[in-house]
Protein backbone atom coordinates (compact mmCIF):
# COMPACT_ATOMS: atom_id res chain seq x y z
CA UNK A 1 0.00 0.00 0.00
CA UNK A 2 2.56 2.44 0.64
CA UNK A 3 5.53 2.10 -1.86
CA UNK A 4 7.80 4.89 -0.69
CA UNK A 5 11.39 5.97 -3.07
CA UNK A 6 13.72 7.32 -0.44
CA UNK A 7 15.62 10.68 -2.45
CA UNK A 8 18.06 11.40 -0.67
CA UNK A 9 22.02 10.07 0.45
CA UNK A 10 20.46 7.72 2.79
CA UNK A 11 18.52 5.83 -0.50
CA UNK A 12 22.16 4.31 -0.95
CA UNK A 13 22.08 2.42 2.30
CA UNK A 14 18.43 1.09 2.08
CA UNK A 15 19.42 -2.49 2.63
CA UNK A 16 21.15 -1.22 6.07
CA UNK A 17 17.47 0.28 7.25
CA UNK A 18 15.97 -2.64 6.35
CA UNK A 19 18.08 -5.16 8.24
CA UNK A 20 18.58 -2.97 11.25
CA UNK A 21 16.78 -4.74 14.48
CA UNK A 22 16.47 -8.08 15.76
CA UNK A 23 13.68 -10.25 18.25
CA UNK A 24 14.62 -10.31 21.67
CA UNK A 25 13.25 -14.15 21.83
CA UNK A 26 15.29 -16.62 20.40
CA UNK A 27 12.56 -19.34 20.40
CA UNK A 28 8.82 -18.47 20.02
CA UNK A 29 5.21 -19.26 18.79
CA UNK A 30 2.70 -16.45 19.20
CA UNK A 31 -0.97 -16.13 17.85
CA UNK A 32 -2.73 -12.51 17.96
CA UNK A 33 -6.27 -11.37 16.33
CA UNK A 34 -6.68 -9.06 13.71
CA UNK A 35 -8.99 -7.01 12.32
CA UNK A 36 -10.44 -7.43 8.56
CA UNK A 37 -11.92 -4.17 7.60
CA UNK A 38 -12.40 -2.82 4.01
CA UNK A 39 -9.67 -5.76 3.08
CA UNK A 40 -7.23 -4.52 5.24
CA UNK A 41 -5.39 -6.53 8.34
CA UNK A 42 -5.08 -4.18 11.30
CA UNK A 43 -2.92 -5.45 14.78
CA UNK A 44 -2.41 -3.88 18.09
CA UNK A 45 1.01 -3.42 18.63
CA UNK A 46 2.76 -1.96 21.89
CA UNK A 47 4.88 1.23 21.96
CA UNK A 48 6.46 2.27 25.58
CA UNK A 49 3.78 0.39 27.39
CA UNK A 50 0.99 2.15 25.40
CA UNK A 51 -1.44 0.24 23.15
CA UNK A 52 -1.48 1.46 19.00
CA UNK A 53 -3.66 0.35 15.96
CA UNK A 54 -1.37 -0.67 13.04
CA UNK A 55 -1.81 -1.32 9.89
CA UNK A 56 -0.46 -4.56 8.68
CA UNK A 57 1.10 -3.47 4.90
CA UNK A 58 4.32 -6.43 3.61
CA UNK A 59 4.04 -3.45 0.51
CA UNK A 60 5.65 -0.64 2.86
CA UNK A 61 9.44 -0.79 2.89
CA UNK A 62 9.47 0.31 6.58
CA UNK A 63 7.68 0.74 9.64
CA UNK A 64 5.64 3.87 10.10
CA UNK A 65 4.74 5.95 12.95
CA UNK A 66 1.82 8.92 12.65
CA UNK A 67 3.77 11.71 14.46
CA UNK A 68 1.00 12.33 16.33
CA UNK A 69 1.83 9.82 19.00
CA UNK A 70 5.91 10.66 18.81
CA UNK A 71 5.19 12.25 22.33
CA UNK A 72 3.93 9.34 23.89
CA UNK A 73 6.44 7.02 22.55
CA UNK A 74 10.62 6.29 23.38
CA UNK A 75 12.39 7.04 20.07
CA UNK A 76 15.82 7.66 19.01
CA UNK A 77 16.14 10.38 16.07
CA UNK A 78 18.53 9.40 13.06
CA UNK A 79 18.65 11.84 10.52
CA UNK A 80 16.38 13.43 8.22
CA UNK A 81 15.28 11.87 5.04
CA UNK A 82 13.03 12.53 1.76
CA UNK A 83 10.68 10.24 -0.01
CA UNK A 84 8.08 9.74 -2.74
CA UNK A 85 5.44 7.70 -3.03
CA UNK A 86 2.05 6.86 -4.78
CA UNK A 87 0.09 7.76 -1.69
CA UNK A 88 2.09 10.62 -1.45
CA UNK A 89 3.85 14.35 -2.61
CA UNK A 90 7.83 14.66 -2.07
CA UNK A 91 8.26 15.31 1.16
CA UNK A 92 11.28 15.56 4.51
CA UNK A 93 10.59 12.65 7.05
CA UNK A 94 12.59 11.87 10.43
CA UNK A 95 14.11 8.98 10.28
CA UNK A 96 14.18 7.32 13.89
CA UNK A 97 14.99 4.29 15.90
CA UNK A 98 12.74 2.55 18.02
CA UNK A 99 14.14 0.46 21.32
CA UNK A 100 11.16 -1.92 20.97
CA UNK A 101 8.10 -3.01 19.24
CA UNK A 102 5.68 -5.21 20.83
CA UNK A 103 3.07 -7.70 19.46
CA UNK A 104 1.65 -10.34 21.79
CA UNK A 105 4.30 -10.91 23.67
CA UNK A 106 7.23 -10.57 20.91
CA UNK A 107 9.55 -7.79 21.44
CA UNK A 108 11.02 -6.53 18.15
CA UNK A 109 14.30 -4.11 19.41
CA UNK A 110 16.06 -1.36 17.72
CA UNK A 111 14.37 -1.39 14.33
CA UNK A 112 13.98 1.61 12.06
CA UNK A 113 10.76 3.39 11.69
CA UNK A 114 10.13 6.35 9.52
CA UNK A 115 7.71 9.52 11.45
CA UNK A 116 5.18 10.10 8.71
CA UNK A 117 1.60 12.02 8.77
CA UNK A 118 -0.93 8.95 7.90
CA UNK A 119 -3.61 11.04 7.46
CA UNK A 120 -4.18 9.81 3.90
CA UNK A 121 -4.96 6.38 5.47
CA UNK A 122 -9.37 6.25 5.61
CA UNK A 123 -10.22 5.84 9.01
CA UNK A 124 -13.33 4.09 10.27
CA UNK A 125 -15.65 2.66 12.90
CA UNK A 126 -14.36 -0.59 12.92
CA UNK A 127 -10.60 -0.08 11.89
CA UNK A 128 -10.38 2.97 14.72
CA UNK A 129 -7.49 5.41 14.43
CA UNK A 130 -4.53 4.59 12.46
CA UNK A 131 -1.22 5.38 14.41
CA UNK A 132 1.24 3.32 12.53
CA UNK A 133 2.10 0.65 9.81
CA UNK A 134 3.92 -2.50 10.24
CA UNK A 135 6.50 -2.67 7.24
CA UNK A 136 8.32 -5.35 6.31
CA UNK A 137 11.23 -4.46 7.96
CA UNK A 138 10.48 -5.29 10.98
CA UNK A 139 8.45 -8.80 9.08
CA UNK A 140 11.47 -10.19 7.81
CA UNK A 141 12.73 -10.89 11.20
CA UNK A 142 10.47 -13.33 11.68
CA UNK A 143 8.16 -16.04 10.03
CA UNK A 144 4.75 -15.18 9.84
CA UNK A 145 1.55 -16.58 8.79
CA UNK A 146 -1.82 -14.91 8.06
CA UNK A 147 -5.11 -16.96 8.59
CA UNK A 148 -7.86 -15.17 6.88
CA UNK A 149 -10.78 -17.54 8.17
CA UNK A 150 -10.18 -17.57 12.00
CA UNK A 151 -8.61 -13.94 11.57
CA UNK A 152 -5.44 -14.61 13.58
CA UNK A 153 -1.47 -13.89 12.68
CA UNK A 154 0.77 -16.17 14.25
CA UNK A 155 4.75 -15.62 14.12
CA UNK A 156 7.32 -18.00 14.86
CA UNK A 157 11.33 -18.01 14.62
CA UNK A 158 11.08 -21.77 12.55
CA UNK A 159 8.87 -22.21 9.48
CA UNK A 160 8.41 -25.61 10.43
CA UNK A 161 6.29 -24.69 13.35
CA UNK A 162 3.57 -24.12 10.57
CA UNK A 163 1.75 -27.62 10.42
CA UNK A 164 0.66 -26.78 6.75
CA UNK A 165 3.81 -26.51 4.71
CA UNK A 166 3.95 -29.86 3.50
CA UNK A 167 0.92 -29.70 1.70
CA UNK A 168 0.91 -25.81 0.25
CA UNK A 169 1.41 -24.26 -3.32
CA UNK A 170 4.89 -22.16 -3.34
CA UNK A 171 4.73 -18.85 -4.54
CA UNK A 172 8.70 -17.89 -5.03
CA UNK A 173 9.59 -13.96 -4.34
CA UNK A 174 12.33 -11.85 -4.97
CA UNK A 175 15.98 -13.40 -3.87
CA UNK A 176 16.82 -10.29 -1.77
CA UNK A 177 16.93 -10.66 1.53
CA UNK A 178 15.59 -7.29 2.24
CA UNK A 179 12.93 -4.92 0.60
CA UNK A 180 9.87 -5.41 -0.81
CA UNK A 181 8.66 -8.76 -1.87
CA UNK A 182 8.26 -9.15 -5.81
CA UNK A 183 5.84 -12.75 -7.23
CA UNK A 184 5.64 -12.79 -10.66
CA UNK A 185 2.61 -13.34 -12.34
CA UNK A 186 1.89 -15.22 -15.94
CA UNK A 187 -0.52 -13.30 -18.10
CA UNK A 188 -0.73 -13.83 -21.71
CA UNK A 189 1.81 -15.97 -22.23
CA UNK A 190 4.25 -13.11 -20.81
CA UNK A 191 5.60 -13.18 -16.76
CA UNK A 192 4.92 -9.58 -14.78
CA UNK A 193 6.62 -8.35 -11.42
CA UNK A 194 3.64 -7.58 -9.02
CA UNK A 195 4.55 -6.50 -4.92
CA UNK A 196 3.53 -8.82 -3.11
CA UNK A 197 1.15 -6.50 -0.70
CA UNK A 198 -1.13 -7.02 2.09
CA UNK A 199 -1.66 -3.31 2.58
CA UNK A 200 -3.52 -3.58 -0.89
CA UNK A 201 -7.64 -4.09 -0.60
CA UNK A 202 -7.10 -5.13 -4.31
CA UNK A 203 -6.63 -8.47 -6.44
CA UNK A 204 -4.31 -7.38 -9.17
CA UNK A 205 -3.86 -4.10 -10.09
CA UNK A 206 -1.32 -2.23 -11.58
CA UNK A 207 -1.31 1.18 -14.13
CA UNK A 208 -2.85 2.45 -17.24
CA UNK A 209 0.12 1.79 -18.76
CA UNK A 210 -0.80 -1.89 -18.39
CA UNK A 211 -3.29 -1.86 -20.82
CA UNK A 212 -1.00 -2.60 -23.60
CA UNK A 213 -0.20 -6.31 -22.55
CA UNK A 214 -4.38 -7.17 -22.53
CA UNK A 215 -5.27 -8.87 -25.46
CA UNK A 216 -8.66 -7.12 -26.14
CA UNK A 217 -8.01 -4.96 -29.29
CA UNK A 218 -10.79 -2.41 -28.45
CA UNK A 219 -9.20 -1.89 -24.94
CA UNK A 220 -10.21 1.84 -23.78
CA UNK A 221 -9.03 3.27 -20.85
CA UNK A 222 -12.34 5.91 -20.09
CA UNK A 223 -12.10 6.13 -16.32
CA UNK A 224 -9.06 6.55 -13.72
CA UNK A 225 -10.41 3.17 -12.04
CA UNK A 226 -11.32 0.26 -14.77
CA UNK A 227 -11.31 -3.72 -14.32
CA UNK A 228 -10.88 -5.75 -17.39
CA UNK A 229 -11.38 -9.78 -17.70
CA UNK A 230 -7.44 -11.47 -18.02
CA UNK A 231 -8.77 -15.20 -17.92
CA UNK A 232 -6.28 -17.31 -17.24
CA UNK A 233 -3.42 -16.24 -14.88
CA UNK A 234 -0.16 -18.60 -13.20
CA UNK A 235 0.98 -17.62 -9.68
CA UNK A 236 3.64 -20.00 -8.53
CA UNK A 237 2.49 -22.89 -8.35
CA UNK A 238 -1.34 -21.34 -8.60
CA UNK A 239 -3.09 -21.54 -12.16
CA UNK A 240 -6.78 -19.91 -11.73
CA UNK A 241 -8.98 -19.11 -14.79
CA UNK A 242 -11.70 -16.13 -15.35
CA UNK A 243 -9.45 -13.41 -13.15
CA UNK A 244 -9.70 -9.73 -13.75
CA UNK A 245 -7.28 -6.82 -13.44
CA UNK A 246 -7.80 -3.23 -12.09
CA UNK A 247 -6.15 -0.39 -13.88
CA UNK A 248 -5.74 3.03 -11.77
CA UNK A 249 -3.84 5.89 -12.50
CA UNK A 250 -0.44 6.12 -10.97
CA UNK A 251 -1.04 2.64 -9.18
CA UNK A 252 1.94 -0.05 -8.87
CA UNK A 253 1.31 -3.88 -9.69
CA UNK A 254 -0.18 -5.22 -6.72
CA UNK A 255 -1.32 -8.66 -5.98
CA UNK A 256 -3.17 -7.65 -2.54
CA UNK A 257 -5.55 -8.94 0.07
CA UNK A 258 -8.50 -9.71 -2.39
CA UNK A 259 -6.44 -12.64 -3.77
CA UNK A 260 -4.88 -14.02 -0.47
CA UNK A 261 -7.48 -13.94 1.11
CA UNK A 262 -8.59 -17.43 -0.33
CA UNK A 263 -5.49 -19.16 1.57
CA UNK A 264 -3.91 -19.63 4.66
CA UNK A 265 -0.76 -17.61 3.69
CA UNK A 266 2.74 -18.22 5.43
CA UNK A 267 5.51 -16.00 4.76
CA UNK A 268 9.26 -17.36 5.10
CA UNK A 269 11.33 -14.32 4.39
CA UNK A 270 14.33 -16.22 5.05
CA UNK A 271 14.13 -18.20 2.07
CA UNK A 272 11.59 -15.55 0.39
CA UNK A 273 8.99 -18.30 -0.66
CA UNK A 274 5.00 -17.78 -0.06
CA UNK A 275 3.37 -21.06 0.88
CA UNK A 276 -0.43 -20.70 0.27
CA UNK A 277 -3.19 -23.62 1.54
CA UNK A 278 -6.92 -22.94 -0.55
CA UNK A 279 -9.42 -22.46 2.13
CA UNK A 280 -12.20 -24.80 2.16
CA UNK A 281 -14.62 -22.25 2.22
Amino acid sequence: MLQLTLLNGFSQNRKQLSKKGYVKQKEYFVEIPFKYVNKHIFIEVMISEKKYNFLFDTGCEITTIDPKISNEINYKFIKEISLSGSSIANQKVNLVELPNISISNLIFEETYGMMQDLSYIKENKESNKVNGVIGNNLMRKSRWQIDYVKKVIRISNKIDQFKNIPTAKKIELNKKDWGLGYVDIELNNQKHKFIFDLGSSGELTANHSFVKFLKQKDTLLQQEKQTFPVGKIKVGEIELDDKSITLEKNASSLLGNAFFENYLVTIDWDKNILYLNQNTN
